[in-house]
């Protein structure tokens, strides 16, 4: 039984800058190379909609080519995939030490077709993914893990290595046709929980079976 909440009540977030970063440094690689605190200036397509992954929180993905980044929105908004948004928050680490935003002000600048997934190796998935859409296929290792009000989860392997799929209930994806053995293909956020490394599926038609 998980012992450890999935919310995002324990962000560390002390500010160290009076404002946000020069115009010249504001891109999602350079946010994530600051230190938490530090107010910074991304933009970038929504890649994971709001509330997707609640209850864990209400917040929202970003991506910009091949570097992504968790915005941990508490404004209220709601952002859907494709729409442009401009950013501007406190570098920021969630309960689960997922890398992120905790943003101050979210504009929406316009709207742009969302970054294709990588395909990557299951065993690949850790910390150089972490933040953007990746895509793997293997075969299901385990049975279905109910995680009470959280989700599920269940790991997948195509020989490099197992890796985590954590199904938020937000996502409204059923997972009771996955069993023990499926060949599937999966689609979700790079992301990170304590300390393993996750693929985190958005929608339904992120997970299929082959």
């Amino acid at each position: 039984m998980r012992t450890l909440l999935r919310g995002a009540a324990a962000f560390i977030a002390v500010l160290i800058t009076a404002g946000p970063l020069s115009a010249a440094g504001n891109s999602i690689r350079f946010a994530r190379a600051q230190p938490e605190g530090t107010v910074v200036t991304v933009k970038g397509v929504v890649s994971v909609p709001s509330g997707a992954f609640a209850p864990n929180d209400q917040g929202f993905a970003i991506q910009r080519g091949r570097t992504g980044i968790y915005i941990h929105d508490a404004l209220g908004g709601s952002y859907a995939l494709g729409q442009e948004v401009v950013v501007t928050g406190a570098v920021a680490n969630s309960f689960g030490e997922v890398l992120g935003v905790q943003p101050t002000d979210i504009a929406v600048s316009g709207s742009h077709p969302v970054h294709p997934a990588k395909p990557i190796d299951t065993g690949d998935v850790g910390e150089d993914s972490e933040g953007i859409l990746v895509r793997i296929r293997g075969t299901v290792v385990d049975e279905v893990f109910d995680d009470g009000e959280y989700g599920y989860r269940f790991h997948v392997n195509d020989g490099s290595g197992e890796i985590t799929v954590f199904v938020y209930a937000g996502t409204g994806i059923d997972v009771s046709g996955i069993a023990l053995g499926d060949d599937v293909e999966i689609t979700g956020f790079s992301g990170q929980f304590i300390d393993h490394y996750e693929v985190n599926p958005r929608v339904p038609s992120d997970i299929e079976e082959r």
